[in-house]
């Protein structure tokens, strides 16, 4: 049997900061997509599914299929690979280049680097010719990387920035793939913010400027194609504190399509601020915090302590925070009954649901915090007996 119980729910936070509720940027470029990295809220988009040409933010799939490659034991991270001639005549003249020298080795990890920092084509090439000997094999691990992570609207032609029409994605796939670079290849995000980077002989910016702009952009790519279709995948991350409650804001922004850098600039900063200044994500459970204690049959405990395994968040309207408050969220527990010994610590016993208005905002499982023996038949006994006569 399930059983429900509502239960009030309570968010400490102080007095909030008022602010005027602000209408969804309108942007020029040709996609977009903004979301809470957190809870993967979607924000506000335009035409996030639409096919585009990627530009040279295919290199980001260039980096993530040779991490699965190390990952598969196809080469390591440290293998040392030997520059052809085919990194260093790719098309065209004007393609970023990391200038690697013919025959010259190096590491794995120093060709994701310039491919992460300055998108690096020269290094694009090499680094796959050096996995899977040849492109053609790269390009296609490439493609079977986008299917199995639900890419749906991406097929790629080329490790590089090209004018192939067989070659495109959207604005969602593209936030798919940067949120697998981030929760998957946790070796990469020491690159993302380096700001500069020699080659021996020459220093190398990096591609993304908006790393000068604020320190809360974290990474993660910023290209153009023949100095047009200008791309930008954007992570931000702050915490920061309004009164005594700590806040966290931590933002993917994708925009794609752009005509110049300008406008690049403009719609990328201009969608970013607006979801930092008008949203919240507020950290409703700790994992492992205790929630509830629920009775528990045939124990000498009585009760277990139940909480999340992760942390539950959830991203909402600044404004409709300050309007409602504590007084607009509630939570219902719905939990298995009876519930009998033992249990043991990280069993699921149940679901909470989280509402603010009286809409669902948030799921997750309840579990175990810790083990429940099942008692012996004479002392169950015997605390029934001490529960009759009033001595517990």
């Amino acid at each position: 049997m399930i059983k429900q119980f509502l239960i009030l729910f309570f968010c400490w936070f102080s007095l909030l900061i008022p602010v005027q509720a602000a209408d969804i940027p309108q942007l020029k470029s040709q996609s977009w997509i903004l979301v809470d990295h957190l809870t993967n809220t979607t924000l506000t988009d335009k035409n996030a599914d639409l096919r585009v040409n990627p530009g040279d933010s295919v290199l980001l799939m260039v980096l993530y299929t040779s991490e699965k490659a190390i990952e598969e034991k196809a080469i390591a991270r440290t293998a040392a690979i030997t520059v052809n001639n085919d990194a260093l005549s790719i098309p065209p003249l004007n393609a970023t280049r990391y200038y690697l020298e013919p025959n010259q080795t190096i590491s794995v990890s120093e060709l994701q680097k310039a491919i992460a920092v300055i998108g690096a084509n020269d290094a694009a090439v090499a680094l796959a010719e050096g996995i899977y000997q040849t492109t053609d094999k790269f390009i296609e691990k490439m493609n079977e990387h986008a299917k199995a992570l639900g890419m749906k609207n991406t097929h790629y032609a080329s490790l590089i920035g090209t004018n192939n029409p067989n070659q495109y994605t959207s604005a969602r796939d593209t936030l798919i793939l940067a949120n697998a670079l981030l929760n998957d290849c946790p070796e990469l995000n020491e690159f993302w913010t380096i700001k500069t980077i020699n080659n021996g002989v020459l220093n190398h910016n990096n591609s993304n400027s908006f790393l000068w702009r604020t320190d809360a952009i974290r990474g993660m790519h910023r290209s153009h194609f023949q100095m047009k279709n200008w791309s930008s995948v954007i992570y931000y991350s702050r915490d920061y504190l309004e009164g005594d409650t700590r806040f966290s804001r931590e933002l993917m922004a994708v925009v794609l399509g752009s005509s110049s850098n300008n406008q690049n600039t403009e719609d990328t900063m201009r969608l970013v601020n607006w979801g930092a200044d008008n949203y919240k994500t507020l950290l409703l459970y700790p994992a492992a915090q205790t929630i509830e204690r629920i009775p528990v049959e045939l124990t000498d405990n009585g009760k277990v302590r139940v909480g999340v395994s992760e942390n539950v968040y959830v991203t909402l309207p600044r404004d409709a925070i300050l309007q409602k408050g504590v007084k607009g969220f509630s939570a219902t527990v719905t939990r298995l009954d009876p519930l009998v010994a033992p249990i043991k610590e990280g069993d699921v016993l149940g679901e909470i649901t989280v509402s603010f208005n009286k809409k669902v905002v948030a799921k997750s499982k309840l579990i175990a915090l810790h083990d429940v023996q099942k008692s012996n038949f004479w002392r169950r006994q015997l605390q029934r007996l001490k529960a009759i006569v009033g001595l517990q």
